[in-house]
């Protein structure tokens, strides 16, 4: 495992004294193998499917996955990419209880039943002479973008109240832990392998952006927002945790150490929430699984959108 920074505090978040289960017992990282028993242990305690589908009104669904309790090391060491000193120090973070995430980011279709006003508009085209419109964002099936996370927030509440579980925004832990599936290296995928895994800023997106910053030797195949589901998921059976856009956490944009029972995830704090993920117009180093950005709570964002969880045990 690569060698993290001495001082390393733990935290918990979720339910307090659960007591240790199969997922928790493990040793961080392991390997997708690995991953899927976990994934199986903790539906097998709980008595359900690894993966359940939740109807939605006008025939539309959305599918969850289920994410295992464990512990893992959240950020990154230093050197891991120094241009992103906020990911550190490393800390022990324990996930105390497992927790149902959609598979996938919610779409404008889905979006859409809960808001159908609402529109993703377009992506820019940045010429030498001009700007103007470019490719649609508004597909049905493309991850919905232009909400703000008081926005993604109303949208968890309304889910709730329609399916009746208590649908929320993730935590940034919960994220990073769901994004990893195991893993401790800067992708849940081998960095060589990256454009399987997810949407970023590659050489396709020379057909809109053409002096953009981008990785020029592979592609793709999407300039913009791809429908949700196309790329390789990680262990877990997530998919666009990498890319794509970039999704709002609950949580306060505050410097690391991490703890969960700070200002970090105060329901009452004001400031400024995480997103991750990175996006389609992002290079590999900001599609990691530690990288972290900040907008404000109004803030809509054209690469920015969510996707939600809600809690496994009743």
């Amino acid at each position: 495992m690569r060698a993290l920074r001495a001082g390393l505090c733990a935290v918990c978040l979720g339910a307090v004294g659960v007591a240790p289960s199969f997922a928790q017992a493990q040793s961080w990282p392991f390997d997708a193998a690995q991953a899927h028993a976990l994934q199986q242990a903790a539906a097998a305690e709980l008595g359900v499917a690894a993966q359940r589908t939740v109807d939605l009104p006008g025939g539309l669904t959305l599918s969850l996955v289920l994410v295992p309790a464990g512990e893992f090391h959240m950020g990154a060491p230093a050197d891991e990419s120094p241009l992103d000193p906020d990911e550190s120090p490393p800390v022990r973070v324990s996930i105390a209880a497992p927790f149902w995430m959609a598979r996938c980011e919610v779409t404008n279709q889905q979006y859409r039943v809960f808001d159908p006003a609402h529109d993703s508009r377009f992506m820019d085209t940045y010429w030498k002479d001009r700007v103007g419109p470019g490719p649609s964002l508004n597909g049905d099936t493309q991850p919905v973008v232009r909400v703000s996370w008081l926005q993604a927030v109303d949208f968890c509440r309304w889910l709730a109240q329609t399916t009746g579980a208590a649908f929320r925004l993730p935590t940034e832990a919960e994220w990073e832990w769901a994004c990893r599936a195991g893993t401790d290296t800067p992708w849940s995928c081998p960095g060589e392998e990256l454009f399987r895994f997810a949407n970023y800023a590659d050489a396709t997106l020379q057909t809109i952006k053409p002096w953009a910053l981008r990785d020029p030797d592979h592609s793709d195949g999407q300039a913009v927002t791809a429908p949700v589901g196309q790329f390789e998921p990680n262990a877990w059976g997530l998919r666009d945790m990498h890319g794509n856009v970039a999704e709002w956490t609950s949580s306060v944009y505050l410097p690391y150490p991490y703890a969960a029972d700070n200002a970090h995830e105060s329901p009452e704090a004001a400031g400024p929430r995480v997103v991750r993920g990175g996006s389609f117009d992002d290079r590999p180093r900001r599609v990691r699984s530690a990288f972290r950005l900040s907008y404000l709570p109004d803030f809509r964002v054209y690469n920015v959108g969510f996707r939600v969880v809600c809690d496994a045990r009743p």
